[in-house]
């Protein structure tokens, strides 16, 4: 039976310090959002009820909060030295996700501006996917800044060295898609935006797993990482394959996707991707 006695004060002492800490680092993230999209945020929420945009920042502070987890994993090194050294990386994190917000639009999705289609078309498709690119980063940041391993510009490296494999496998899935997802996105076309996000949440989740690695040396690394991103990133595209000849054999994915606009199809095909993402991570 619980006791009084058996009430740790420290250890609550230091679980309310991590709390304000995230909180410093919400209303951080809270403020660069606002001035790096030029968002009214309370404007685009409330007054205009713009679904699309709550999407994509409900994938951008759950990103950050990624982001946090990943800077709070490591030894202790003193209470005040902790807070610091995860609010020094957090904060830089915030920051590393509008790099690669950057990134991300303009070489994966080049032909649609966020911008326009989420704040004056509203289109929730195209905010499901900047929510899933958020969620991607914050997989990828947070595994870079993660543990005990380098300093700062170790985490810069492995940072840019993750940012290059989400980019390049993210965008050979778009470019070798059976989909004009590019068009279909832009026509608001909410199956095929689930579909893309449960493929970019997977890719951050198997470049998460890559960067997570023990040290090896650069060049070790380097190739270990290209050979697991590719190997799972195959097996990732057999799980869309296997979803639709095993989970929905009587009919065609691509019909249920872009002809039907089938959302019902799109999520679990969102959701088959990230759940085989998610049983690599954990027995590769």
């Amino acid at each position: 039976m619980y006791s009084i006695t058996d009430f740790e004060i420290d250890k609550w002492g230091e679980t309310l310090a991590y709390i304000l800490l995230f909180s410093l680092v919400l209303i951080f993230a809270r403020i660069i959002l606002g001035l790096v999209t030029r968002y009214d945020v309370n404007k685009e929420l409330t007054d205009k009820d713009n679904v699309a945009y709550s999407v994509s920042m409900t994938g951008y502070f759950i990103g950050v909060s990624i982001v946090f987890l990943g800077a709070s994993m490591g030894s202790s090194q003193g209470l005040w030295k902790d807070l610091l050294v995860v609010g020094g990386y957090s904060f830089g994190g915030v920051l590393a996700m509008f790099v690669s917000r950057f990134i991300n639009d303009h070489l994966i999705f080049h032909h649609i501006s966020n911008m326009t289609e989420i704040r004056e078309k509203k289109n929730i498709a195209v905010g499901i996917v900047q929510l899933a690119s958020y969620i991607a980063t914050g997989l990828m940041i947070g595994s870079a800044i993660a543990g005990d391993d380098g300093g700062p510009g170790e985490a810069v490296l492995f940072y840019f060295i993750g940012q290059i494999f989400l980019v390049s496998y993210t965008k050979g899935f778009v470019k070798f898609s059976r989909y004009d997802i590019q068009s279909d996105l832009k026509s608001q076309n909410v199956s095929i935006s689930l579909s893309v996000a449960g493929k970019m949440i997977a890719i951050g989740l198997i470049v998460m797993m890559t960067l997570g690695k023990e040290f090896l040396g650069w060049k070790e690394t380097f190739v270990s990482m290209f050979i697991d991103c590719s190997i799972m990133t195959i097996l990732l595209f057999f799980s869309t394959i296997l979803f639709d000849k095993v989970i929905i054999p009587k009919s065609d994915l691509y019909n249920e996707l872009v002809k039907d606009r089938n959302i019902g199809v799109g999520l679990l095909d969102c959701m088959m991707s990230i759940i085989y993402a998610m049983l690599m991570v954990y027995f590769v």
